[in-house]
């Protein structure tokens, strides 16, 4: 299974489970390298896979974390 292969898991995953979560992650900035991974388990749920990303909007950018993959946890 390749790392962000779909396995429908992550959209039945509460979005409130998903952010609380990513709130533990570091905060986004400017001066982040290309591609950041972070693996973080969610209680009752498996694992969940973020990645720091940004968006362009003339010369500003904007870094976010985003959830892109969940894997169940026994």
């Amino acid at each position: 299974m390749s790392f962000y292969e779909p396995n429908g898991i992550l959209a039945k995953i509460p979005g409130e489970l998903i952010s609380r979560a990513g709130q533990t992650l570091p905060a986004p900035d400017d001066g982040q390298p290309a591609e950041l991974h972070a693996e973080i388990d969610v209680p009752d749920v498996g694992r969940v896979r973020y990645r720091l990303m940004s968006s362009r909007h003339h010369k500003h950018a904007n870094w976010f974390w985003t959830a892109v993959f969940a894997e169940l946890v026994n």
